[in-house]
């Protein structure tokens, strides 16, 4: 199991590497067809799909980290139990939210699967087919948060930058 999760671990580090260096290449190429008066329209639109792109491999990575902003000056105060009820509450929230978003992304792609981007030779729908993979990433995610608190494993968020990329 262990193999598995750090495999797919890599996989979404890579594609947010890919990802961000494909945004660089596409803001790049933007800029210098304007600075040379001749403008490569589909590289705005390319860039919005792979910041949205982006911006969803982010959660998913963030979340497995456990590096999302936490507010617990009330959360630390509360004796254990009460702070693993807390905890499970949070990650019962989570996996509420990412099944509204797998559940909408999904009328997002339907609706947009016959609708050509403007400026690509893609369906619009290629923008939303990330949110129902983020949202079964999330889910998953806080389904083994859940258990760890469960089984008494309590995990402290790592300091900023400590972790290996």
């Amino acid at each position: 199991m262990k193999s598995l999760l750090h495999l797919s671990d890599r996989i979404v580090r890579y594609a947010a590497v890919a990802l961000l260096l494909s945004l660089l290449v596409a803001v790049l190429l933007g800029v210098l067809s304007r600075q040379l008066n001749a403008p490569l329209a589909w590289t705005d639109e390319l860039a919005q799909y792979l910041l949205v792109w982006t911006g969803f491999v982010g959660w998913i990575i963030a979340a497995r980290r456990r590096s999302h902003i936490r507010i617990t000056v009330f959360a630390d105060k509360l004796p254990e139990g009460a702070g693993r009820v807390l905890e499970i509450v949070t990650q019962a929230a989570i996996i509420v939210f990412a099944a509204v978003l797998i559940r909408y992304s999904y009328g997002l792609i339907e609706r947009n699967w016959d609708v050509e981007s403007i400026a690509l030779p893609v369906s619009s729908a290629a923008l939303y087919i990330v949110m129902p993979l983020a949202g079964l990433a999330l889910i998953l995610q806080a389904a083994a948060e859940i258990a760890d608190v469960v089984a008494g494993r309590r995990f402290t968020a790592p300091e900023p930058g400590s972790q290996p990329l």
